[in-house]
Order: C-alpha cells, then sequence, then structure tokens
C-alpha cells in the first residue's frame, strides 16, 4: 500500500493552507507506486504545472472569491491580487472561466474541454491573459487537489492532459500571422533530464508566442548536445530551461558556461525555471544565469527586458 509523504518539498507553498498529515492512498491503480514514488510525483505536479509560470510568492491576500479561496492564498492561485497584473487585457474575462476550467478538467466526459476550447477562442482573449489568469491559477489547483487527497493520480494526470491540449490548441489559434519572421524574436526552450513535465514550458511557450516572438523546442527537447546544435544553428534571443531537481544545478551551471564561452550563442540570455526553482530558488542564484525565473510575472516581464 502506497502513502503519500506528508513533507512538502522545501520551498513550496501549502495546499490550500492544510498542514495536517495526508491520508493513506490505497486504490488499486496505485498499488504499484512506493512512497518515493509519491513524493516524486507529489513533487513533479505541484511544480510542473507551475512550472516556468505559476510559481509562489511570499505575498498573500485576503478575501479571495475564486476556486476555493482560503486564508493565506498566494499569488499562485490569485494573480489578480498582483498590483502588476491588472494592466493586462481581459483579466476579468479570464477569471471567469476558471470554475468551468476546472470543472471540464475534472469531468469523467471527455467532450466537455472540447466544449471550453471553443468558448475560449470564441472569446479572443490574449493568451497571455489565459496563461496568468486561467492556465497557470487551475495548473495549480489541480496539484492542489492532488497533494490534499480530492483526487488521485489517474484524475490529476488525465486533467493536466487534458489543460495541456487546452493550452496548445488556444495558443496556436491565437498566434498572429502579421508579425515579420525577421524581426521577431527567438527563444528555445528546453528541459533538464530529470524534467518529466510538459504542461508549465508549454503554457510558457503560448505565453511568448502570444507577445510575438518565433518559440522553438519544448519539452521533447532535453539539454544534450542537440540543444547546442540548435543554438549553434541559428540566433536566439533568450534559452529557457525548465528544471525538475535541486541537484541538477550543477547540470544548469555548465550549459550557462558553455553557452556563454560559445561565439555563436553567446549574446543569448539564459532563463532558468521550473520546479526546483520554486522549490529552491537561491541554489540558482550564482550559476550564472541572466534570468531566474518563477512566476507567469516574472515571464511577461522578462520577455520584455530581452
Amino acid at each position: 500500500m502506497a502513502t503519500k509523504d506528508n513533507k512538502r518539498p522545501s520551498g513550496l507553498p501549502s495546499a490550500a493552507g492544510h498542514s495536517e498529515s495526508r491520508q493513506t492512498k490505497s486504490t488499486a491503480g496505485e498499488a504499484h507506486l512506493g512512497t518515493s514514488d509519491h513524493r516524486m510525483l507529489e513533487r513533479a505536479i505541484r511544480g510542473s504545472v507551475s512550472s516556468i509560470v505559476g510559481a509562489s510568492h511570499p505575498d498573500t491576500a485576503s478575501g479571495h472569491q475564486n476556486l476555493h479561496a482560503g486564508d493565506g492564498e498566494d499569488l499562485m492561485l490569485y494573480p489578480e491580487f498582483h498590483p502588476l497584473a491588472r494592466q493586462m487585457p481581459g483579466v476579468d474575462q479570464a477569471i471567469g472561466y476558471r470554475i468551468s476550467l476546472l470543472n471540464c478538467l475534472i469531468d469523467p466526459d471527455p467532450r466537455k474541454h472540447r466544449g471550453v476550447i471553443e468558448e475560449l477562442v470564441r472569446a479572443s482573449i490574449p493568451v497571455r491573459t489565459l496563461a496568468v489568469y486561467l492556465f497557470a491559477p487551475v495548473a495549480a489547483q489541480l496539484g492542489n487537489r492532488w497533494c490534499t487527497d480530492e483526487a488521485d493520480f489517474m484524475q490529476v494526470a488525465v486533467a493536466s492532459t487534458r489543460l495541456s491540449m487546452i493550452v496548445n490548441h488556444v495558443s496556436h489559434a491565437g498566434a498572429g500571422s502579421s508579425v515579420n519572421l525577421n524581426t521577431q524574436r527567438r527563444i528555445l526552450l528546453a528541459r533538464t533530464h530529470g524534467a518529466q513535465h510538459t504542461l508549465g514550458v508549454s503554457i510558457v511557450a503560448s505565453c511568448f508566442r502570444d507577445m510575438g516572438w518565433v518559440v522553438d523546442g519544448g519539452s521533447d527537447l532535453e539539454v544534450d548536445e542537440g540543444l547546442y546544435a540548435r543554438l549553434s544553428s541559428q540566433p536566439y534571443d533568450l534559452l529557457g530551461i525548465s528544471v525538475s531537481r535541486v541537484d541538477e544545478a550543477g547540470t544548469c551551471s555548465e550549459v550557462v558556461r558553455r553557452v556563454h564561452s560559445t561565439r555563436k550563442s553567446r549574446q543569448v540570455k539564459i532563463a532558468i525555471g521550473g520546479p526546483a526553482v520554486i522549490a529552491s530558488p537561491m541554489a540558482f542564484k550564482g550559476i550564472g544565469a541572466d534570468f531566474v525565473t518563477r512566476s507567469t510575472l516574472d515571464v511577461m516581464q522578462l520577455a520584455s527586458h530581452v
């Protein structure tokens, strides 16, 4: 019988304020998962649904009215309480879709999320607004449901897959075609070998695509020789790396050193984010990256400075 460890990875916010020990999981579908497997899975889910975006903040706000709001909820679930966030267009519309999006993700009927895709496309809300106010908060809520035993592994896995499909579909449907490709800025997205998440990278890609960037790579591109070949073959303005484990900080440091010491890629800015950065940002502060990103708003702000 598998039991989820009740010790939260360092630096991650509590799920909806719960600090009590988690109950033993006993469903047949999870019987093959051991304690360490559950710990890794929980870390991946809570981190990967946020990835570079949706990370935790020390700020809190009270009086929330969205998705089971409670005392001490952070800006990962409620970015609308950040003083800069309300400047984006379509905020209230995006917030208004949170309940329906979450419900369709966990509904046994797979047809429900297709209807939400069509509705979001018709609404014409900027993708960057959806990323900040809808996709990232709902993804964080899925992670919370796992941590508080409101959903099991299969439910969260299916919901995360559906959300990834929605993000990708809405992102590509909203991508502009009038931008001059010769003047567009370019970002290359990759993940470390230990990263098994894809949703956070997809949300980041949707943000940059909506801001007119050419987006290459993604969750399928690992930090290996293929990455360096991409950087040598064409110019990029930014390299974004999603990191799953804190012990991969050394690997990231080597990537930074190699990229900045290579003639064809030395001008590329490097942004580091992902579950490991959310959990332990200080471990990545000294590796030489140009940006260490922990939130959706970090992503939006760094894009304007590259």
